[in-house]
């Protein structure tokens, strides 16, 4: 498993085009276009939910489960088989499964790289902000 740079910047903006779009501190975007499971806090009169959202297809009343802007992201990685998994201050989860024929997840920084989840979950990386004897590609 492989922590992200994501992990402590807030998210500044979310999107729908092409997929979920979170563009976050620190000049960083996250494009989600495979089908996800979105964790929704408990509140006080709701339990803890899961959600399953096609990013390319989301439907109308599912835009408003998405109203998490100005929450720190605290856990970003994705293990072995190229699921992504992120966690929110406020509860949020994000899990991304492979997707056997298309990418999955990408993530662009401007001061960090990219990685992306290409199809049957290879993950490619490339970083520009660490030496080249630690750059990690999966």
């Amino acid at each position: 498993m492989t922590e992200q740079w994501i992990k402590g910047c807030a998210i500044q903006r979310i999107a729908f085009r092409d997929g979920l779009v979170l563009d976050m501190e620190d000049y960083n975007e996250l494009v989600i276009s495979a089908p996800l499971a979105l964790t929704l806090p408990a509140t006080e009169t709701d339990p803890q939910e899961v959600v399953m959202i096609n990013p390319i297809d989301v439907r109308k009343q599912e835009r408003p489960l998405f109203d998490f802007a100005g929450q720190k992201c605290t856990h970003a990685e994705w293990d072995d088989n190229g699921s992504l998994h992120l966690a929110f201050a406020d509860g949020h989860r994000i899990d991304v499964p492979t997707d056997q024929e298309h990418t999955s997840w990408e993530l662009y920084g401007k001061y960090h790289g990219y990685a992306a989840c290409l199809p049957h979950g290879q993950v490619r990386v490339v970083r520009h902000d660490l030496p080249n004897d630690q750059t990690v590609n999966s």
